[in-house]
């Protein structure tokens, strides 16, 4: 893992198109902006490892019943 330190303004690049701000910095968040193309898909990673525990225990609940 890549690890910066920025300040609000600053900002990096992920490959050509996609770039991630620093838009404030409070005390206890930071709240960045990201630029990418509309293919790029974007998600929070709470969500995805939500997601795909709910997709298991979806799976495992079939699996008791069949």
């Amino acid at each position: 893992m890549l690890v910066l330190s920025r300040k609000p303004g600053e900002g990096i690049r992920i490959g050509d198109q996609v770039v991630v701000t620093v838009v404030r910095v409070g005390p206890n968040n930071v709240r960045i902006g990201i630029k990418a193309p509309e293919s790029v898909n974007i998600v929070r990673d709470e969500l995805l490892i939500t997601e795909t525990q709910e997709r298991r225990e979806g799976s495992q609940a079939v699996s008791t019943l069949a």
